[in-house]
């Protein structure tokens, strides 16, 4: 339910015009170089990232090999420098510029609020990307609706980078350009199950709906090395992807097992999961999803997922009840939310003991009191509401007592809602809610002194292997309470029910810079943008040492994290083990190497 990225847009357009490019920090660009032991770059290369998650655009250039072969360019007006729409590429080495040899670019669309500061009436080589107008109709076609298929390189016309030799930002004479060829995608699985794969019928891959997987993939593999100012971690390193398919309710993705199963058969040698689900989760480890992840860390493959962007949004109460106990937790419900009509929300209520027992009744927003709900499954209706209602127990003793409202008439679940839970054992309560928009920020919420923050960690990343990642705040703080270098006021943090400290480490959350769909960059936060910062150093760290673990590429992590003022000692709840660093962790395996 959450692969929505976080964003403020009037925060940041508000305050972008003061924002200067020289405060920028490309998270994803190490500070130094590296070289594997046989004397090549550590780029990623031989590694493949499995990412659970919305899906990619497989026409972005930052998704492609340059692997297409280097050629001169023709300098048709013989002013020294690249002009688009006149010069060429020289695809036969004959020194003449033909129609169909002719170089334009693509100006990169910038969706940073201008926090990026890029130049839209020049060609820059380390920005842009030039392509062979070889139509010379003066836009990149691509695709199958263009005409191209499977085998055209790029899927499209040709896109080329530059070699700024002289790294002055302007393409010269002498310098020469490559051309991109393959793609770095080598299968998608599509949210209907269809498996698309390279080389066969890739190029009919779904778009990415929601514009979250690309940005992803930007920040684990994107871009060119030493060409772009802006790449990701691990640029020739490359992706499978297994696009999620949401349900109306909970639980909202019910098909976990089918993609982990497919990356699984794919032989990733990372799975990142760029999801975060609590309803009608038990979050304790036990769910065949957890074992199914557990069972791949066990055979090698890294596993990582994001952390989760619960904290702060009042979606959790938290209440130690004593026997006998009466506690009565609110919330209040929405007619429309995010654009939806707001027909349904879902309260799940968990404790751990399969032999404590909790007696509820719920008064509904027209005034109507339910009968005592024990246990069992069932549903009631009550005054002008539907009440869906069951107890379930998971593998670990955790019990769940879930409800879903609804309208009798499938109207508005609008209104204040208050639930009354009567202890009859002492028993530790964590009470997570939800409805239709499944959002992060809560459109449908708790009204209570008992919200807590303690606990946020999402599902899946609640599996016991699962390296799960916090993120805290770089470039640009949002908010009074913000600061750079300071963990994201939204960050799951704290104990997940089965006792494990639910963060493993920190990286950078917001507000980064990626790649976005339709020839963009853009900002890009949440732990959806911590995790594959950990991701892309995980593949780095595998191209220099394959035989490493998933338990030996955890402690690396761990051990070489860092601390400042912002974590406090570590590890503890909130950072983990502390800050992601990922030339102190790839120094560390070329060492132990």
């Amino acid at each position: 339910m959450k692969i929505k990225t976080l964003f403020v847009t009037l925060f940041l357009f508000v305050f972008s015009a003061v924002y200067s490019q020289t405060d920028i920090w490309y998270t994803t660009v190490l500070q130094e170089k590296f070289l594997d032991k046989d004397g090549k770059p550590v780029t990623g290369k031989g590694v493949v990232v499995g990412d659970i998650d919305s899906g990619i655009d497989i026409f972005h250039p930052f998704f492609f090999f340059a692997d297409g072969g280097e050629y001169n360019w023709i300098d048709v007006d013989k002013n020294g420098t690249f002009t688009p729409g006149l010069d060429a590429v020289d695809y036969n080495n004959d020194g003449i510029a033909s129609i169909s040899e002719v170089l334009r670019y693509i100006e990169m669309n910038n969706n940073t609020y201008n926090v990026l500061k890029t130049d839209k009436e020049n060609y820059n080589p380390d920005m842009d990307f030039l392509y062979n107008d070889k139509n010379g109709n003066k836009k990149r076609d691509h695709g199958e609706k263009d005409g191209f298929s499977e085998q055209d390189p790029t899927y499209g016309e040709q896109f080329f980078i530059a070699i700024d030799a002289n790294q002055n930002g302007v393409l010269e004479i002498g310098e020469s350009i490559v051309a991109l060829n393959t793609s770095k995608v080598r299968a998608v699985r599509e949210k209907d199950g269809t498996i698309r794969r390279r080389g066969i019928d890739l190029i009919k891959t779904e778009p990415d709906s929601v514009q979250h997987g690309t940005s992803v993939a930007g920040v684990v593999l994107g871009g060119h090395s030493g060409v772009q100012k802006l790449h990701g971690f691990a640029p020739d390193a490359e992706i499978v992807m297994a696009n999620i398919k949401y349900d109306y309710t909970p639980r909202f993705v019910r098909n976990f097992p089918e993609m982990i199963k497919f990356l699984k058969d794919e032989k990733v040698n990372i799975l990142l999961f760029e999801d975060g689900e609590w309803m009608f989760e038990f979050m304790d480890g036990s769910s065949e999803e957890e074992m199914l992840t557990n069972e791949l860390a066990r055979s090698g493959i890294t596993i990582i997922g994001g952390g989760g962007n619960l904290a702060s949004g009042n979606m959790l109460v938290r209440s130690k009840l004593k026997k006998a106990q009466l506690e009565t937790f609110k919330f209040s419900s929405p007619a429309t939310g995010e654009g939806k009509k707001n027909d349904g929300s879902f309260v799940s209520f968990l404790w751990k003991g399969k032999d404590k027992e909790a007696v509820f009744t719920v008064l509904t927003p027209d005034n109507k009191l339910s009968k005592e709900i024990k246990g069992g499954s069932g549903i009631l209706k009550v005054g002008n509401y539907n009440i869906n209602y069951a107890k379930v127990v998971s593998p670990k003793g955790t019990v769940m007592m879930k409800f879903a409202f609804s309208e009798k008439d499938s109207g508005t679940v609008k209104g204040d809602w208050q639930i009354r839970v009567h202890a009859k054992d002492e028993i530790d309560l964590f009470g997570f809610i939800v409805d239709v928009t499944q959002s992060w920020g809560g459109t449908t919420r708790w009204y209570s002194d008992k919200i807590s923050d303690e606990g946020t960690v999402t599902f899946p990343s609640t599996a016991d292997s699962c390296i799960a990642v916090g993120a805290y705040t770089v470039n640009y703080a949002w908010g009074t309470n913000d600061a750079i270098g300071k963990l994201c006021y939204y960050s799951g943090i704290g104990y997940n029910i089965s006792g494990k400290v639910g963060i493993d480490i920190c990286a950078p959350g917001h507000s980064t810079f990626t790649c976005g769909p339709n020839n963009s960059y853009t900002l890009f936060s949440g732990t959806s943008s911590a995790a594959p910062h950990v991701v892309g150093t995980v593949a780095l760290m595998l191209q220099i040492n394959p035989a490493l673990t998933h338990t030996d590429i955890r402690n690396i992590l761990r051990h070489t994290a860092v601390s400042d003022e912002f974590t406090g000692t570590v590890p503890n709840t909130k950072w983990g083990s502390g800050k992601l660093n990922p030339e102190k962790a790839i120094k560390y395996v070329l060492e132990e190497r």
